[in-house]
């Protein structure tokens, strides 16, 4: 074994290690199972007009097919009007310049959820399990190692898309927000806030498990401008994720509902 390891390439032995590190978190989940847990929050943040009704639905629907823990879908939204299977928890839209940045309200303690919380942004596409995230995590406080990890191996910053927490223990990022908002506004965004005030308690969730569709999945060098926002060249039908991936996040342009590649119209709906 170990003279056949030496004829690898640098990237093969990296590709190995990555993929004995993933047969292990598999090997641990296996034995941890699924049993009683507590019902876990699958929490989906919509504010203003930017995602229609119908990304809440699909998010509704992905769940469903890939989730076997109890859970509870809960939308934390401006829009009073009902959608069937999610609970909606409705809030003044606070009128921030970006919406994103309702996104910190998740983290108020007087929200009424409980538990264990797994926070899906709306324009993701779900192609595997999701239990894992639940079980992986533990007590932790995990998020995505941002997507331009891409092209720079060390990046270390936080992607907000895909996050897990339980409830109560994060709250110092929605009172600190409290504080000056105005302030915590200067930075880019939620998720720099959150990676500010978290990032000695944040933890990463292996890259295989959730992947970037237009830098990892496709290629950035494929994307185009189209009238004002960015697609792809060609639409493709070989296109398929690590196989160990679950989710797929369209951060920025393009969004789902704009790519008609067959691993998007045969997940995303």
């Amino acid at each position: 074994m170990e003279s056949s390891k030496a004829n690898l390439t640098k990237a093969e032995r990296k590709a190995l290690k990555a993929q004995r590190r993933l047969e292990k978190i598999n090997h641990e989940l296996i034995k941890s199972g699924s049993t009683n847990l507590d019902q876990v929050t699958v929490l989906c943040v919509k504010f203003g007009t930017k995602y229609g009704t119908e990304y809440v639905e699909r998010l509704r629907n992905m769940i469903s097919r890939h989730m076997t823990i109890p859970y509870e879908v809960v939308c934390l939204t401006d829009d009073q009007r009902p959608i069937s299977g999610v609970r909606s928890i409705v809030q003044k839209n606070a009128g921030y310049q970006k919406g994103w940045w309702h996104k910190v309200h998740m983290f108020d303690p007087n929200l009424d959820i409980r538990g264990k919380i797994l926070y899906l942004d709306l324009d993701v596409v779900i192609c595997g399990k999701l239990d894992k995230f639940i079980l992986f995590s533990k007590n932790d406080f995990y998020g995505i190692r941002d997507f331009n990890r891409k092209f720079y191996p060390s990046w270390n910053n936080l992607n907000s898309s895909v996050m897990c927490w339980t409830h109560g223990q994060e709250s110092y990022i929605w009172t600190e927000f409290c504080k000056d908002r105005q302030s915590a506004m200067r930075l880019h965004g939620d998720q720099d806030w959150i990676w500010k005030t978290a990032k000695n308690r944040i933890k990463f969730w292996p890259n295989e498990w959730i992947q970037s569709y237009k830098w990892e999945i496709r290629s950035r060098d494929e994307l185009v401008e189209r009238t004002g926002r960015k697609g792809f060249k060609t639409l493709r039908t070989d296109v398929k994720p690590h196989p160990e991936c679950s989710i797929a996040v369209f951060h920025g342009d393009p969004n789902p509902a704009d790519i008609k590649d067959t691993f998007v119209v045969d997940n995303w709906c």
